[in-house]
């Protein structure tokens, strides 16, 4: 599934937004900071790895959350929740009901949950014609979470300081082969575990590097929370060695795990080496594209 617009019109005035996944194809990490976070470098592409979120608006200036597929958790403490209420009051008016299809896994690096209330700020925005400028949805996005401003700018960009600093960057077509484990690894813990065995934080591809076929760089991609991940969480170890056995390509983590990829110059690489790992007893595979917006 590849939409060719975020934004598709409902019957009855509602609006549906699509919400993608992401994949850090290089994350450098840097130590703690004195505000707690960790300084990162990272290239980061929104990939055809899609949530629905369908919003129709309410005369009662409520927020109702409906939610399908994976678990959206509770709706107090649900991102996109959060969002519509954080927009209502920016903007003084609103009320809208939600609901969320998920088929982003949660915590596996693929920032669904950020996607999902980056969704909810533009379609609440588009739906409401409120006219809160893009740059002022960043900045309400950023105060709810470090990875929501990604999902609100274009398909690849170059994210450093504690996520907040965004850069467009051109990068070549993509595809990629996306390992879904049967289980996570909570972040923070991650964090914790690369706090006790830190690396200096290396270069970044240079961004010629990334305009060429993905098939001549992704041997060089690197994820400094790799090893942190699998001594949280073994499973992800092993799962890693059993997929390395399969393919004759690098096998990267994106975010704090767990999900894995394995970068592609077409659909059609990627569909092959999804084959190649079926069955996998831990873990579904997902062939997805760079969005196109």
């Amino acid at each position: 599934m590849n939409p060719a617009s975020q934004f598709e019109s409902l019957p009855g005035g509602g609006l549906r937004v699509w919400a993608p996944a992401k994949i850090n194809l290089n994350l450098l990490v840097g130590p703690r900071r004195g505000d707690g976070f960790h300084g990162v470098d990272s290239i980061v592409a929104k990939v055809t790895l899609f949530d629905r979120v369908e919003l129709h608006t309410r005369g009662d200036g409520e927020v109702l959350l409906r939610c399908d597929g994976f678990d959206c958790g509770p709706a107090e403490a649900n991102l996109a929740v959060r969002a519509a209420r954080l927009l209502m009051h920016e903007a003084g008016s609103g009320g809208v009901d939600i609901t969320l299809a998920k088929s982003i896994p949660p915590g596996m690096g693929l920032g669904g949950g950020s996607s999902d209330a980056a969704a909810v700020l533009a379609g609440m925005n588009a739906l409401l014609q409120l006219g809160v400028a893009s740059e002022r949805l960043a900045e309400l996005g950023a105060s709810l979470g470090s990875d929501i401003p990604l999902f609100l700018g274009p398909p690849a960009q170059r994210m450093t300081g504690r996520g907040e600093v965004l850069e467009p960057i051109a990068l070549s077509d993509l595809a990629a082969a996306i390992i879904l484990p049967t289980f996570g690894c909570p972040t923070a813990a991650v964090y914790n575990a690369f706090d006790r065995r830190p690396e200096p934080m290396g270069p970044q591809l240079p961004p010629e590097t990334l305009r060429q076929k993905p098939s001549q760089w992704r041997g060089r991609l690197k994820n400094q929370l790799t090893a942190a991940a699998q001594d949280v969480c073994p499973p992800l170890g092993l799962l890693r060695q059993t997929v390395e056995s399969r393919v004759a390509a690098p096998v990267c983590m994106t975010g704090s795990g767990s999900a894995m990829f394995v970068l592609c110059d077409s659909a059609a690489e990627a569909a092959d080496i999804a084959a190649a790992l079926q069955p996998l007893e831990e873990a579904s595979v997902a062939v997805a594209l760079l969005t196109a917006w």
